[in-house]
């Protein structure tokens, strides 16, 4: 899942400009578990294809010095490709993605599981209200910072700050 962001003037070289939105910006892609508690994240400059960076936020998941991974992983429609199917099939990772109305598949063989898991695409809700708890701290939601290495440490700052806040509820 992503989400792109408009930059401040000073971040000319950390980010991208989208042609489609026609301003600078960056991509924000968070991996969210299933009551929408960040996992992992990358960022990215807006220019930039969804499906680069995604493997990146796939492979950052840690629990502790252990890295993990998803049995499944839902996407939305921005990232439906074969060439990252593949790469996630072959991460033993399930892709579960809606196909573009232009997809063109190559058929080999028995249909992937991934057609059967419609399910999972039906909780997109959760992302998006993820993404809505990151912009609700003002400095990750203007990017005020210049360079995608302080904002990357204030989206963890914020990650830990979202889960000490469900520690103390319990």
């Amino acid at each position: 899942w992503r989400q792109r962001r408009e930059v401040k003037k000073g971040g000319k070289k950390e980010a991208g400009f989208s042609g489609k939105h026609r301003i600078k910006g960056i991509k924000r892609h968070f991996l969210v578990d299933g009551n929408g508690n960040p996992l992992s994240f990358a960022v990215s400059e807006a220019n930039h294809n969804d499906q680069r960076h995604i493997l990146d936020a796939a492979d950052g998941i840690r629990i502790g010095k252990r890295k993990r991974k998803p049995k499944r992983l839902g996407l939305d429609k921005g990232y439906d490709s074969e060439p990252l199917r593949e790469a996630l099939r072959k991460r033993r990772i399930t892709p579960i993605c809606s196909y573009r109305k232009n997809h063109v598949s190559i058929k080999r063989g028995r249909p992937p599981k991934d057609r059967r898991e419609k399910r999972y695409c039906r909780q997109r809700w959760k992302v998006e209200r993820t993404f809505s708890w990151t912009n609700n701290n003002r400095r990750l939601d203007r990017m005020l910072e210049k360079t995608q290495r302080s904002y990357r440490a204030f989206i963890r700052v914020y990650i830990v700050k979202h889960y000490l806040r469900r520690l103390y509820k319990r």
